[in-house]
């Protein structure tokens, strides 16, 4: 039982070390998408005051415009698909490993334990079935209480012999 507990245990850590991972992984998903989102805002504004004034002069009002835009739209998308790229690592696989093995162990350990006690209780009922017949409480024959006159009878021819 020791073992099994053990083997719990482990397994649990394991998911909570998952867990945890994961919970890495968003966040750091989460913050590139918000610097993402607050790049795309910036460049909002940057079309609307400074590099409007001064590619206008260059390019005409329209081109200036355009071409902040693109740019710092570039730079999202450049850190959307950083955010992206973020995979399971070693350490991560190491543990998902870990915990199928535990999960794997305690399984077989659960339906080792249910076997033995499906075993266990077909013994008592063949106890209970072969104790049932001896006493009288059905079976085959009528139990102790029909054999008790023939045993007192071969008890007394035994005696008699001995004599």
């Amino acid at each position: 039982m020791d073992e099994l507990i053990m083997k719990l245990r482990i397994l649990g850590r394991a998911e909570i070390t998952l867990a945890r991972i994961n919970a890495q992984r968003t966040a750091n998903r989460a913050k590139l998408y918000a610097i993402a989102i607050g790049l795309v805002l910036l460049a909002v504004v940057m079309v609307n005051v400074g590099a409007y004034q001064l590619l206008a002069e260059i390019y005409g009002n329209a081109a200036a415009a355009f071409l902040v835009a693109v740019g710092n739209g570039v730079l999202a998308g450049v850190l959307v698909f950083a955010a992206g790229q973020f995979k399971p690592g070693p350490e991560e696989q190491m543990v998902r490993e870990i915990r199928e093995m535990a999960l794997a162990e305690v399984t077989a350990d659960v339906d080792e334990i249910k076997q033995e006690f499906t075993q266990l209780g077909a013994d008592v009922k063949r106890i209970r079935s072969g104790f049932a017949a001896f006493t009288g409480g059905g079976g085959i024959g009528a139990g102790w209480a029909s054999l008790a006159p023939v045993v007192t009878m071969l008890i007394d021819v035994l005696k008699g012999r001995g004599k």
